[in-house]
């Protein structure tokens, strides 16, 4: 083997562990069991096995065919693809970096028979293809702020809104935390304070379930529960619920009961409004 093939066979190998590692280097940032290391490797030894087919037997008389040595390649990344899958409860984990595993095996046996331009164009389109969530996620954050622009307009979530910070003056934002059934939402202050009030509500089917209301020290005593009770209580009866439920605190039930809630359990109570 003369000198000139030598380093053509050298920079075929170093060329395939570097689009190896570059495909891995995404799975990595995804924080994926197979990274850069992994894909570096298996693109580097189907190279290598590409080259062993093109000029391992070149000495060797009768007809020689390159692709039987590929295409145990392709056997063999199926078994190493699989090991990479796994199911966890309901989800099937790990389809993704199988499928990079598999185009790193294929983007060495490319750079293994000097095909350098398809590999190159095979890495850049396979790291685009890894990439296309982010794109989605773009997309599907707008369409998840419309969503919920219409909820806060439909229940009309800015009436508690004001009601808040009639109640409190002081001004008061909206935080929707979840648009599918249960809707769960949350109020809190404006100012950036490190005890701050937070009501935590949600919604499912015909009843407001009071998540969490937490006063801070300095709000605590001043008669804010009963008032934010019947603003809740207004609300709830113009949007046709049928009842208010929360959990408390023990010490907490006697304001509960004097509010007029009947008990469900021991720290559960519910507050019919038809």
């Amino acid at each position: 083997m003369d000198l000139y093939l030598q380093g053509t066979i050298a920079l075929r190998l170093l060329f395939a562990f570097v689009l190896g590692a570059l495909l891995g280097y995404e799975r990595r940032m995804q924080q994926k069991p197979a990274g850069s290391r992994t894909h570096a490797l298996v693109c580097l030894g189907s190279a290598i096995f590409m080259i062993i087919s093109i000029y391992g037997f070149a000495d060797i008389p009768g007809q020689r065919d390159p692709a039987r040595i590929a295409a145990q390649v392709v056997t063999g990344m199926g078994f190493i693809g699989a090991g990479a899958i796994w199911k966890e409860r309901s989800w099937v984990v790990g389809l993704t970096t199988a499928s990079t595993l598999w185009v790193s095996s294929a983007i060495g046996l490319a750079v293994g028979a000097g095909m350098y331009l398809p590999a190159i164009i095979g890495t850049f389109l396979s790291y685009l293809a890894l990439e296309l969530h982010k794109f989605e996620k773009i997309f599907s954050n707008r369409e998840k702020r419309a969503e919920k622009r219409q909820l806060i307009n439909n229940l009309d979530l800015e009436y508690l809104k004001s009601g808040l910070e009639g109640i409190f003056d002081q001004p008061t934002k909206i935080q929707v935390l979840n648009l599918s059934n249960p809707y769960v939402f949350s109020f809190t202050f404006k100012r950036k304070v490190k005890d701050s009030f937070i009501l935590s509500l949600a919604i499912k089917g015909d009843t407001l379930n009071l998540i969490l209301m937490y006063l801070p020290e300095y709000l605590r005593g001043k008669n804010y529960t009963p008032k934010i009770f019947t603003l809740l209580k207004r609300w709830s009866l113009e949007y046709k619920f049928k009842q208010i439920t929360l959990t408390s605190k023990k010490e907490f039930n006697p304001l509960w009961l004097k509010l007029g809630f009947q008990p469900m359990g021991d720290c559960s109570f519910a507050y019919r409004l038809v």
